[in-house]
C-alpha cells in the first residue's frame, strides 16, 4: 500500500477564555462562635509549639503547619494572609509556610470571624475562608518519616537504626533565601551529632540533600520543621543478567549508521565501548559523577544500549547487512554493585546527564531503565520524577522510562500458582509502577511477551508451563495507574517473558532460558557478544528507538509531538481478551498499546493523519477542523482516534502535580461558531449559556476521567453505521485549564481517520486541505 506524509490540522480562528466550573463558593453555614473557638484555639498551640523550638546560630525556625480543609481554598488567598502553600496532601490538607511567624493576619481574620456579625452581611466576616478549614496542626517526627523507611518497619523516630547511613533529606520547596536558611539549620543540627552533608540538590520543584548520619542524628533532624521528609536513597531495580553465547562467526557484516543519524542519549550502568557491534556506533560514554568511569561493569547498560542502536537485534541479524541505526551517549550513573553514587543525590545526577546528553550529543531522545525497587508510585511523584518532567519541558526532549520489574521474592511466594494466576496478579497493588515511572512528561513503558519462552525441549516435560502468551503482558511487567490515577504505563513493548519450571520450581526468564529472552548485545564482549534478556529494561529502548525514527523523519518536531504520534499508533493487541479484566485494567496493564512506528511514521490510502504544533494561554480554548470526506461517512467499521501531548511545568510534593491541564471534546452535526458558543465564558447580559446536545458529542473511548488526569491523551471514536446526517466538518475543541500555574502551555495534536475499506481517503482529505490553504 502507498505512503504519504501526514497532512496539518487546521486551528479555527479565535481563541476564547473557556468556560470555568463552579468554585466552592458559599460559606457552609456553621455555627461561626463554636467553630472560630475551635480554629483560634489551634492556631495558639501550633504558635506555642512553634516558640518552643531552638533557634540554631539566631536562625529562627521555620513555621510550617498543616491545614485540613472542606473546600477550595485559592493560592491568592493564602498568601494574602502571609502564607505559602508547600505541598497539598490526601483529605484536602494542605502543607503551609507562613512567613509571619506570628501569623498575625490569620488570626485577625479568626478574630472577625468569630466576633459579631455585621449588619447588611448574610454572614461572618471572611466565612468564607474560615468555615473551610477543618483543622490547623502542627506537623510532627512521625509525619516526616518516609514511605520506604516505614516500610522497613521504622514507623516512628525511637526506631530508626542508630549505625551511621546514608538518607535522603527533602526540605520544602521555598524561595532562595528561606531554602540558604532551611540547609543551614540542617547542616548545623548534623554537625553537632557528628553527621555530614555529603551533597545536595536544588531543582525547580525538589530541595534535597544527601546525609550520613547516625540514628540519633536522625531523630534530631526530624525534629525539624524545615524537613518534608527523610528517607532511604533510591536503590536499582535489576533484572537477572544472562549467561548464553553466540559466537562472531554467527553474524553477518556490521555496519556502522549512516552520517547524520540520532544520537540516542542511555542513562544507565555504563558501556563496553570496545564491543564490535557497538564501537562503530558510539558517540561518548562518561560517568555522572566522573569518579565512576564510564564502562559497564554491572552488565546492563550494553544491553539496553544494543537495543537502541539497532531496534530488534534479532530481527536485524535475519535480514542482513547487519547495520546499525543509530548512535549512542551513555552516561554512567551506578557503581560497580549497581548502586546509585553514594555522594550524589540521584535527582543531581539525571539532571547534570541529560543536561549534557542534550546540550553536548544532541540527544532528543533519552532511556532510562532504572527504577527504585523500594518505591512503587504513590500518592505523589518522587524528587526523581519531578526532575526528569522538568527537564523533558525545559530541554523539549523525550524521555523514555521502563515501567520496573515485579519484585523477584513476590513472584516466587506465588510458586506454581503463578499461572493460575496470571494474569491478575500484575494488577496487585504491590506491583505497582517503580519510581521514577510516575513521571508525566515521559514516556513510561511495560513489557508483552514476544513469545510464550517455552523451547522444543520442553515437549516431554509437563512440568514446565508459559504463563504469557504472545503479545500478553509480561509476568514480570509492573502496572498502573500512576500518581492520582494517571494512565501509566504510557506505552508496552517486547521486553522478554518467563516460564515456570516444574523440576526445579523456579520462574525462569531469558537469563536461563533464550526463548523467554530479548536478543542484544553482552557487556562482556570478549567471552559472548550477544545474550538473552527479560526485563522492562528491554522494553523501554525499542520504544526510544522508534521515537528517534520519529525525529529522524521528522526533525523540527517537538518531544509533544513524537508522544502523541507514537499514542495514536499503539493499539492494544488481540491477544489481550477479557480475562485481563475491565478497560481499566487493561488500560493499566497496557497503557495505550504497542505502537507501530510504520504507522506513526506515514498516512495510507485508507489511513490519514493530520498534526498540529500549538500554544495555548491558561484558561483559553481552542477549536481545530476535521475534514470529513463522503467516502468516509457511509456504513462500514473506521474510527477516528486524537492523541494530545503536552508538557506541563510540576511540583512534586503536590497531589495536584501538574500546574496545568488540558483536555478535548470531538463534536459533530454542529457549527463551528456553535462549538464556539458551547465552550467560551458567557458573560452575564447573554441569558442561557448554550449547550452542545449530548448525541453530537463524539464517544471517546477511553473517557475523559481517565485519559485526562495525564498529559499523553489518546482516544478513539468507532462508527459502522452511516454518518451523513452529521455533516462533512467535525470539531475538536481543546481546553487548557489553571491549576497553580498560568504559563502558556504548549502542545502537539495528531488525529486519525481510518477506515477498513480501500478507500481513497487520504486524497480526499488532501483535497479538503488544500481548498483551505
Amino acid at each position: 500500500m502507498a505512503t504519504y506524509q501526514h497532512l496539518p490540522l487546521k486551528r479555527v480562528e479565535g481563541e476564547l477564555d473557556r468556560r470555568k466550573k463552579a468554585g466552592f463558593g458559599q460559606p457552609s453555614g456553621r455555627e461561626a462562635k463554636s467553630h472560630g473557638a475551635k480554629i483560634q484555639a489551634e492556631v495558639q498551640e501550633v504558635l506555642k509549639e512553634h516558640q518552643a523550638k531552638p533557634k540554631i546560630d539566631d536562625i529562627d525556625p521555620a513555621l510550617i503547619l498543616k491545614v485540613e480543609t472542606s473546600g477550595n481554598i485559592s493560592e491568592d488567598e493564602w498568601a494574602k494572609i502571609g502564607l505559602t502553600v508547600l505541598a497539598n496532601e490526601p483529605g484536602q490538607t494542605l502543607i503551609l509556610f507562613a512567613d509571619d511567624v506570628e501569623l498575625t493576619a490569620f488570626q485577625q481574620k479568626v478574630t472577625a470571624y468569630n466576633g459579631e456579625k455585621p449588619e447588611n452581611q448574610k454572614s461572618q466576616p471572611y466565612a468564607a475562608l474560615i468555615e473551610a478549614i477543618e483543622a490547623v496542626r502542627p506537623i510532627d517526627a512521625t509525619d516526616r518519616i518516609g514511605p520506604v523507611l516505614k516500610g522497613e518497619g521504622f514507623a516512628t523516630p525511637e526506631l530508626i537504626p542508630e549505625p551511621a547511613e546514608f538518607y535522603d533529606v527533602e526540605l520544602w520547596p521555598v524561595s532562595d533565601l528561606n531554602a540558604d536558611l532551611f540547609v543551614y539549620r540542617v547542616t548545623k543540627v548534623l554537625e553537632q551529632f557528628e553527621g555530614v552533608v555529603v551533597s545536595s540538590y536544588r531543582g525547580k520543584s525538589a530541595l534535597l540533600l544527601r546525609v550520613q548520619g547516625t540514628g540519633t542524628a536522625v531523630r534530631q533532624l526530624l525534629e525539624l520543621p524545615e524537613i518534608a521528609t527523610i528517607d532511604r536513597p533510591p536503590i536499582p531495580d535489576w533484572p537477572e543478567l544472562p549467561a548464553s553465547n553466540i559466537e562472531i562467526g554467527d553474524l553477518p557484516e556490521i555496519l556502522p549508521p549512516e552520517t547524520g543519524a540520532p544520537t540516542i542519549g542511555i542513562i544507565d550502568s555504563g558501556l563496553s565501548s570496545a564491543h564490535p557491534l557497538i564501537a562503530g556506533s558510539l558517540a561518548a560514554t562518561f560517568g555522572e559523577p566522573a569518579g565512576l568511569g564510564d564502562s559497564d561493569e554491572k552488565g546492563h547498560g550494553t544491553s539496553v544500549s544494543g537495543i537502541a542502536i539497532f531496534g530488534d537485534v534479532r530481527q536485524r541479524l535475519s535480514e542482513p547487512p547487519f547495520r546499525a541505526k543509530f548512535r549512542v551517549a551513555s552516561a554512567r550513573v551506578v557503581n560497580a554493585a549497581g548502586r546509585f553514587d553514594d555522594e550524589e543525590l540521584v535527582p543531581t545526577q539525571m539532571e547534570n546527564s541529560l543536561r549534557k546528553l542534550a546540550a553536548e550529543f544532541g540527544c532528543r531522545v533519552i532511556n532510562i531503565s532504572l527504577g527504585d525497587i523500594k518505591r512503587p508510585a504513590g500518592n505523589k511523584p518522587s524528587a526523581w520524577a519531578a526532575t526528569l518532567d522538568a527537564l523533558a519541558r525545559e530541554l523539549d526532549i523525550v524521555i523514555v522510562v521502563s515501567a520496573g520489574n515485579a519484585s523477584p521474592a513476590y513472584l516466587a511466594s506465588l510458586g506454581d500458582g503463578i499461572v493460575a494466576a496470571y494474569p491478575r496478579f500484575l494488577l496487585d497493588e504491590a506491583n505497582r509502577i517503580l519510581e521514577p515511572a510516575s513521571a508525566v512528561n515521559v514516556l513510561t513503558v511495560g513489557s508483552i511477551a514476544h513469545s510464550n519462552g517455552l523451547s522444543t525441549i520442553d515437549s516431554e516435560n509437563v512440568g514446565v508451563r508459559s504463563i504469557a502468551q504472545t503479545f500478553q503482558p509480561s509476568p514480570f511487567t509492573r502496572a498502573g495507574p500512576g500518581t492520582n490515577k494517571v494512565l501509566k504505563p504510557d506505552l508496552v513493548d517486547f521486553g522478554g517473558t518467563a516460564v515456570y519450571d516444574g523440576p526445579t520450581q523456579r520462574l525462569q526468564n531469558g537469563s536461563a532460558r533464550p526463548n523467554a529472552g530479548i536478543l542484544s548485545t553482552h557487556h562482556e564482549y570478549l567471552q559472548r557478544l550477544l545474550s538473552y534478556y527479560s526485563g522492562t529494561s528491554f522494553a523501554a529502548p525499542l520504544v526510544a528507538y522508534k521515537a528517534a525514527l520519529l525525529f529522524e523523519r521528522l526533525p523540527n518536531a517537538s518531544a509533544n509531538l513524537v508522544r502523541a504520534l507514537l499514542a495514536l499508533s499503539a493499539e492494544h493487541p488481540a491477544a489481550i481478551d477479557q480475562s485481563f479484566g475491565d478497560d481499566d485494567s487493561i488500560f493499566n496493564l497496557l497503557g495505550y498499546g504497542l505502537p507501530d512506528v510504520a504507522k506513526a511514521l506515514e498516512s495510507e490510502d485508507n489511513r490519514v493523519v493530520l498534526i498540529a504544533e500549538d500554544v495555548l494561554s491558561a484558561d483559553k480554548f481552542a477549536v481545530y477542523e476535521v475534514p470529513i470526506p463522503d467516502v468516509f461517512q457511509t456504513k462500514g467499521p473506521r474510527q477516528i482516534r486524537v492523541a494530545l501531548g503536552f508538557d506541563p511545568p510540576v511540583k512534586h510534593t503536590r497531589l495536584d502535580y501538574a500546574g496545568l491541564k488540558m483536555g478535548f471534546h470531538l463534536i459533530r452535526g454542529a457549527s463551528a461558531s456553535e462549538v464556539f458558543d458551547a465552550f467560551r465564558k458567557w458573560e452575564a447580559d447573554e441569558g442561557r449559556v448554550f449547550r452542545i446536545k449530548e448525541s453530537l458529542k463524539c464517544d471517546l473511548k477511553p473517557g475523559a476521567q481517565r485519559r485526562e488526569r495525564g498529559t499523553l491523551q489518546c482516544a478513539t471514536f468507532s462508527m459502522t453505521t452511516n454518518s451523513q446526517r452529521y455533516g462533512d466538518r467535525y470539531f475538536l475543541a481543546v481546553r487548557c485549564e489553571s491549576g497553580w500555574s498560568s504559563e502558556d502551555q504548549r502542545f502537539a495534536l495528531a488525529i486519525e481517520l481510518r477506515s477498513r475499506a480501500e478507500i481513497q481517503l487520504y486524497q480526499r482529505v488532501q483535497e479538503r486541505v488544500r481548498v483551505r490553504v
